[in-house]
């Protein structure tokens, strides 16, 4: 989500553009295209500092993460909410004024040329219920004038160019992935640093600790319920969903 501004440091900037014009100035023989294209980057950066975005965690379908990120954009009203999702759904999500939740929204090709047959039918579904935070962020966008909803994942038509199920490397061979490996989809590509323990480790240590049998129990007795009430803040609520989402 993205705010309004809350403070002004172009200022900082001021040293970086005049290097950077004196750079563009002696490359290109003048102030021309060089110019505005490195003085452009500058200011990009400039307005990308004043306008900082607050990432909003999310368990997906959960009350309480719902009832938080409606909370929340009732008390930031920002005026851009960006969402992860792929980006050509767009002109689908106003039609949701018109559907009796929970509904799905699908991107879906029956043929599959250029991808294994095997991967058919080849399908992107997004599903929306009311207990959704997704949901709650579209609606506010929607229901509230002057405010700009972008999607930020890539398109559908992208989705399974990027799956890499049939790059098999004669290193890797058929190896089953590492327990928990696609947790939340293939689709997460980025690893920083060498999270210890493992999801496996610390749902094992929870659960013993939890007395529970099941994560969807513990969640529930100890995420849902505690974050749900309403007495929960925006920063309780940050800090118990980034730790359990590790």
């Amino acid at each position: 989500m993205s705010g309004h501004p809350e403070s002004t440091q172009g200022a900082s900037f001021t040293a970086l553009r005049g290097q950077l014009q004196e750079a563009a100035a002696a490359f290109a023989d003048g102030p021309d295209a060089l110019e505005g294209i490195l003085l452009g980057m500058v200011d990009d950066v400039d307005r990308a500092v004043r306008e900082p975005l607050e990432i909003f965690p999310v368990c997906h379908h959960s009350p309480a993460s719902a009832l938080a990120m409606a909370r929340r954009l009732r008390q930031k009203r920002p005026k851009v909410v960006y969402l992860e999702l792929c980006e050509d759904m767009a002109p689908l999500l106003t039609e949701l004024r018109n559907c009796r939740l929970p509904v799905a929204v699908q991107a879906f090709a029956g043929e599959v040329d250029g991808f294994p047959r095997e991967w058919a039918p080849l399908s992107v579904v997004a599903p929306v219920t009311e207990a959704s935070a997704e949901y709650q962020a579209i609606a506010y966008a929607l229901d509230t004038p002057g405010v700009e909803l972008v999607l930020v994942d890539r398109s559908s038509d992208h989705v399974f160019q990027w799956d890499r199920r049939d790059e098999r490397t004669e290193e890797d061979g058929d190896a089953p992935q590492e327990a928990g490996a696609a947790l939340h989809g293939e689709a997460v590509g980025v690893e920083i640093g060498d999270l210890r323990p493992r999801f496996a480790e610390l749902e094992e240590h929870l659960l013993r600790h939890g007395k529970v049998r099941h994560w969807s129990e513990w969640w529930h007795q100890y995420v849902e319920v505690p974050l749900g009430d309403g007495t929960a803040d925006h920063d309780t609520y940050r800090q118990a969903v980034s730790y359990t989402h590790l």
